[in-house]
């Protein structure tokens, strides 16, 4: 895998990029601080990105599927590029309206890049080694997220928001410089053309059978939902749990733990859960994730609240490559852009959705009953789910294999 020029060049691309929009995340949150008061219309703002992209996943995905995956990524690049100039302007003009038009071409660009990223890696690996370079993605971008915020901070401290978003800019400039270095081949009909014509209902009464009729899909989607009701209120939790030892360093500790342990997941994906013709492993592992939830009511003591997010982080790090692998081998290849592009859109519904929901509930019923609320639902879920599914998994004619 490693003496891949493909996957090395797309991995490289995703570090410098994502390091960047972290970097940039840290000065979108200095930027709203310094001129909007309100934390409701900075939350709206910040949003406004992830709205755009749900409208547009599905075009999205057709395009993906019907031109060069490499072509689409260079545009999406070039678009985040010329964002980064608006939010100089919004920096000039002390201007949120300029702001919002760099949101929105981040979101646009989004939309484009995530969706065909995951399309273009079982393009260039063996089918036997998607586990692993799954897991090197996951990898990439949770290291990214702990160095682009760190570096954001600091950079924050010694240079201006001008120059902080010029680091921004050079970062999405050498994607594209190593993305030009790419060589995919791919054929194109007259039936891939017309893709981009399809409209959303045409496309999703494509999928639709496709999905249907693949029981490991249906069951990789049902699986991850558990990790995304804890996922959705990471940072919510991040400040209760923080005041609930008043001990605001808790925060970066349980930050780096969890981004270690999603490493040591991604490592354990490829070495226990390869060549499994169950629903077994993925049970297991969504369990833990539920149990790690439920474990949080003991968030006050500092020790269990660092075990109850190692816990996930390694659950998580092994449950995403896997679900993933899965829906890479299972789903035809000529679908990919429109189906992750789809899933995409569906996931950021369900984020905004339990994140609000959880930030209701912190204010109505607090931090201890929520989690064990969700942490039982999500535990009768999994359950349910391993009564009733592990048997349609085992019938699935195709089956996911990797080699250790």
């Amino acid at each position: 895998m490693w003496k891949n020029n493909n996957f090395i060049i797309l991995m490289l691309g995703v570090a410098i990029s994502a390091t960047g929009m972290w970097v940039g995340i840290i000065g979108n949150l200095e930027f709203l601080q310094q001129n909007i008061e309100s934390s409701f219309i900075q939350a709206l703002i910040i949003l406004a990105g992830f709205i755009v992209g749900v409208f547009l996943a599905p075009w999205a995905g057709r395009i993906i599927d019907s031109k060069p995956k490499k072509n689409v990524l260079l545009v999406s690049w070039a678009v985040r590029i010329s964002a980064v100039i608006f939010m100089f302007l919004a920096i000039e003009y002390n201007s949120i309206w300029w702001m919002l038009v760099y949101t929105f071409l981040m979101g646009i660009s989004g939309a484009f890049i995530n969706p065909t990223i995951q399309t273009l890696i079982p393009m260039v690996v063996n089918k036997e080694e998607l586990i692993a370079a799954n897991g090197v993605n996951i990898n990439i971008f949770t290291g990214a997220r702990i160095v682009g915020t760190a570096l954001g901070a600091l950079l924050l401290e010694m240079m201006t928001l001008n120059m902080l978003y010029f680091v921004m800019m050079i970062a999405f400039i050498l994607t594209f410089a190593t993305t030009l270095f790419l060589k995919v081949e791919e054929v194109f009909t007259e039936e891939n053309k017309q893709k981009v014509k399809e409209s959303l209902l045409t496309s999703i009464k494509k999928l639709g059978p496709i999905i249907t009729g693949k029981p490991k899909v249906i069951s990789g989607i049902l699986l991850i939902i558990p990790a995304f009701l804890f996922l959705s209120g990471f940072n919510l939790m991040m400040i209760e749990i923080s005041e609930l030892q008043a001990d605001s360093s808790i925060k970066g500790i349980i930050y780096t733990v969890e981004g270690t342990c999603v490493f040591i997941g991604t490592f354990l994906a490829k070495r226990f859960f390869n060549n499994s013709k169950t629903l077994k492993p993925l049970i297991f592992l969504s369990f833990v994730i539920s149990i790690s939830q439920l474990s949080l009511y003991f968030a006050d003591m500092r020790v269990t609240s660092i075990i109850s997010f190692a816990m996930f982080g390694i659950a998580a790090g092994a449950l995403f490559p896997v679900v993933t692998t899965i829906f890479q081998t299972e789903i035809e290849s000529e679908y990919h852009g429109r189906f992750f592009s789809m899933k995409g859109m569906l996931e950021n519904i369900l984020f905004q959705v339990l994140m609000l929901l959880t930030g209701l509930f912190l204010d109505t019923i607090g931090f201890k009953v929520m989690v064990l609320i969700f942490g039982t639902i999500s535990t009768v879920y999994v359950i349910f789910i391993a009564l009733y599914r592990n048997n349609k998994y085992e019938s699935s004619d195709s089956n996911v294999v990797v080699s250790k």
